[in-house]
């Protein structure tokens, strides 16, 4: 009897609430542990852009290991990288991002061209995570823009992960609605035996 009551529940969940979310990073080497710009495109003014893995100018990683450093003069540098995900599914794009406060100074970043954040002149900020909610579109693009004249900017744990989903009311009136219905039916079942 627990089999049919589990299997019946199971058949009475909307299917958003049977997925699980996709906890893997569908960006390549977000946190740069290769020890450089693999899975990457590198543009732009790419002079006084590397991959460190030794604390440097104050900035060790937040993630423990390797980290970007960028710190393009006179003109910004790029980095950009295509993901496939799916259609309409809410994704979190997320990274951690430092600052020397030395100017001039911008950074910006972006997912499929639109800017998700811009900052110029940004004063001293020590590592900070940043975290933003898009829409896949099935194929997509990532991308940083940066220059830092007298310093370098540090990037880290570049993610993006999709959002759990979140079940329709009309979904979870279903679901209760089975549910209420193999309980009297149970309860039926019971009063005739007795």
């Amino acid at each position: 009897m627990k089999r049919v009551l589990a299997a019946l529940a199971v058949l009475c969940l909307p299917q958003t609430a049977l997925a699980t979310p996709g906890a893997a990073n569908l960006v390549a080497n977000g946190a740069f542990t290769t020890g450089s710009f693999s899975g990457w495109s590198l543009g732009g003014n790419a002079e006084y852009v590397d991959v460190e893995s030794q604390s440097y100018d104050g900035y060790a990683a937040p993630l423990g290991g390797n980290y970007a450093l960028l710190g393009p003069v006179g003109s910004d540098g790029t980095l950009t990288q295509n993901i496939t995900d799916m259609a309409g599914e809410r994704l979190s794009f997320s990274f951690y991002l430092a600052g020397d406060g030395g100017t001039a100074n911008d950074f910006s970043a972006s997912f499929d061209g639109a800017t998700l954040l811009r900052v110029v002149d940004q004063p001293v900020q020590g590592w900070t995570f940043y975290d933003f909610t898009v829409l896949g579109t099935g194929h997509d693009s990532v991308s940083f823009a940066f220059r830092d004249d007298p310093g370098y900017w540090g990037l880290d744990g570049v993610s993006i992960t999709a959002d759990a989903p979140v079940p329709e009311p009309s979904a979870l009136l279903g679901f209760g609605t089975g549910i209420a219905g193999f309980a009297a039916w149970r309860w039926r079942t019971r009063a005739r035996k007795t």
